[in-house]
């Protein structure tokens, strides 16, 4: 490839990203920038423009509410029609055991269970979909997947979202103290 398609090339890519950019509300001169080529005499000069904008072009989900073991064990003792105790694990994990109260939405297996419609939900779960203005507080075997399932709900709009880091472990090993 000759030098000068070369350098056609990185300057067409870098002028379509630049265009790319979203937002922009602020160009800021950047003096010039060289395009590198095989030998510096051969530089070519691009003039270009920081683009910045004044709204975040992400934005984040407030964060999620981390419980521990004596919280959990509360709500199982005086349950909260506004909270909902989802354990992600896999179907016959939880059939092996849950916590009184969580109900079964499998991380792994169905990941976008919470952006189902309501009837499909119903259909593939057997229970209602939790409303968007329920806390859902998630937990799995260790707190990894119940962390992912938390932050996935986030981005299907629910905002009041809660993860039990210690999970199941966690509660069995306090469970087993009791007794």
């Amino acid at each position: 490839m000759s030098r000068s398609i070369a350098r056609s090339i990185v300057r067409t890519n870098l002028l379509t990203n630049l265009r790319r950019s979203a937002l922009v509300t602020q160009r800021i001169p950047v003096s010039s920038l060289f395009v590198p080529s095989i030998t510096n005499k051969n530089a070519v000069p691009v003039f270009l423009f920081r683009s910045y904008s004044k709204q975040p072009i992400i934005t984040e989900e407030p964060p999620a509410k981390v419980y521990n073991y004596e919280q959990i064990k509360d709500l199982t003792e005086a349950p909260d029609n506004n909270v909902v105790l989802v354990d992600v694990r896999e179907p016959d994990e939880y059939k092996a055991g849950f916590i009184p109260g969580a109900v079964n939405i499998p991380f792994k297996s169905s990941p976008g269970a919470l952006n189902l419609s309501k009837e499909d939900f119903l259909d593939t779960f057997e229970f209602e979909k939790p409303s968007k203005d329920k806390e859902l507080i998630f937990y799995c075997l260790g707190g990894v997947r119940s962390s992912a399932a938390e932050e996935l709900a986030g981005t299907f709009g629910y905002l009041n979202r809660g993860n039990y880091i210690g999970s199941w472990e966690d509660w069995v090993a306090h469970e087993n103290k009791e007794k």
